[in-house]
């Protein structure tokens, strides 16, 4: 369903990607409350209808892109409505606010008028899903934010445009083999499909594009729920990938409530309302990318086999009326011969044979295309295992990583209970030892140490006696044995 919306105010536009004459547009939508009477006569009704049309003379000559009724209840109305800028829907605020209308049952009502707040997810969303998030690695593209998910954008706008000189060529082409038809229906079915090219061109703006992908591109894409993903017929839903997370960040920031705007060649402007969001599935994940490619393959083997199956069907019905035939013939052919007459000639043995001969050609014919036929659905079927088992194989060496990873966390957290063990009992090994001490000093603590300042005053007198001594050994006569007889030094300490 198309989402487009003719635009007749151009102001307060940003660019996007100018070649393309692509823009992005700010929404301006209101939101406005009517309270409701709490005391009615019974069996009355109040037009909604009546209100809209109130609320939109109100605001006249400028008007709503739409207007519609948001919620019904009991005490108040609430209506939504869009404006065509940011400028005319302050005007219109101060228009309505506080406004009060007559309505045809003689009620009136006053009207209270906000700007709508529209949801668009924020820095802190994006960043506490992935943190919260299990099975993700933010070391891996695809499972971290940088995947900007887009829905709602119009097929017409992303289509490359057509050559008319291939255009002329291709049906002529096409009438030459006689292909008219499909070909026609081939051109449409290409002409209805958006380009990838010109989707990472235009997104390119905000940084370097890892990976993009359409899903609608895909002949034999499956979505989530296992069912064949439809086409649609005007719009699109894209996933883009940037390489660096500020590209990311920049796309995000630069949709915050807007919408898609695109001038064509005849200056006629439109916008189409988009859906951003951040990618919550891991589209664009090395995994899952790997798994759609297998699940592509299957799909296409098994769409071989079938109508490789449908073909032998075909064949062998076509071989049977060629059977039926020949023996049609064959009789006809007896009976035109031997009228009455029992008798075979030449001829009819010579035409009998080569009928048994046609059918042998026939049988054999029959056989080795039906061996052929077996042996292509046997490679087809190891096709499908060997993609089967390359699938299994992946599974199991994820699933024998995770283990590895657990044992070797596991491993470096039973050393590290041994490293504090083993210091714990060094720690109780000193403290025994301190505590030994303390009850058995050793003998050499027990003697009583020399202070310094005694060690000092010992010396001083020492060397105060042996000045005496070498002095009056030098005025007398006297060997120092002498002297040490009559002189008597004291006793030192022992250190």
């Amino acid at each position: 369903m198309s989402n487009l919306q003719v635009c007749k105010d151009l102001s307060e536009r940003s660019n996007l990607y100018e070649p393309l004459r692509m823009y992005l547009k700010p929404i301006a939508r209101l939101n406005i409350s009517m309270p409701l009477p709490v005391t009615r006569a019974p069996g009355q009704t109040i037009s909604t209808w009546e209100i809209m049309e109130k609320i939109r003379s109100l605001i006249s000559p400028d008007e709503f892109i739409f207007l519609r009724l948001i919620k019904s209840a009991s005490e108040l109305y609430r209506f939504e409505g869009e404006l065509e800028s940011k400028q005319i829907a302050r005007s219109c605020l101060i228009r309505l606010e506080n406004s009060i209308i007559r309505i045809s049952t003689g009620h009136e009502f006053r009207l209270r008028a906000a700007e709508a707040k529209l949801q668009y997810p924020s820095r802190t969303d994006w960043e506490t899903f992935f943190r919260e998030a299990k099975n993700m690695s933010e070391t891996k593209p695809g499972e971290r934010a940088d995947t900007v998910h887009i829905e709602g954008l119009p097929i017409k706008w992303f289509q490359e445009k057509p050559n008319p000189m291939a255009a002329v060529q291709a049906a002529a082409h096409a009438i030459g083999s006689g292909s008219h038809i499909q070909s026609i229906d081939q051109e449409q079915n290409k002409d209805n499909k958006p380009s990838l090219e010109i989707l990472k061109q235009v997104f390119s703006t905000f940084g370097e594009i890892r990976c993009c992908d359409i899903p609608s591109l895909d002949p034999y894409r499956f979505g989530i729920d296992g069912q064949r993903v439809v086409p649609q017929d005007t719009t699109f839903d894209a996933f883009i990938q940037y390489s660096e997370y500020i590209s990311f960040v920049k796309a995000m920031d630069a949709f915050r409530n807007m919408k898609l705007m695109h001038i064509e060649e005849n200056n006629v402007a439109y916008t189409a309302a988009v859906k951003v969001d951040f990618d919550r599935t891991r589209h664009l994940s090395d995994r899952i990318i790997k798994k759609r490619r297998i699940e592509q393959m299957k799909a296409v083997e098994m769409i071989k086999l079938t109508r490789a199956e449908a073909q032998r069907q075909k064949d062998e019905e076509e071989r049977k009326k060629e059977i039926e035939r020949l023996k049609i013939e064959l009789q006809d052919a007896e009976a035109d011969d031997f009228p009455g007459v029992k008798d075979i000639t030449k001829d009819t043995r010579r035409r009998q044979r080569e009928g048994k001969r046609r059918l042998k050609r026939l049988e054999r014919k029959r056989l080795h295309e039906e061996r052929t036929l077996s042996m292509k659905i046997a490679m087809e079927e190891r096709k499908i295992m060997i993609a089967q088992r390359k699938l299994e194989s992946m599974r199991l060496l994820e699933e024998l990583f995770n283990r590895v990873k657990v044992q070797i966390a596991q491993e470096e957290l039973s050393k590290k209970e041994r490293e504090l063990q083993d210091e714990r009992l060094k720690l109780m090994e000193i403290d025994g030892r301190q505590q030994q001490l303390h009850l058995f000093p050793s003998p050499s603590q027990s003697l009583p140490q020399p202070t310094t300042k005694e060690f000092r005053s010992n010396k001083d007198e020492i060397e105060a006696q042996m000045y005496e001594l070498r002095k009056e050994f030098y005025q007398k006569e006297e060997t120092i044995e002498d002297i040490l007889r009559k002189r008597t030094i004291p006793d030192r300490k022992v250190f």
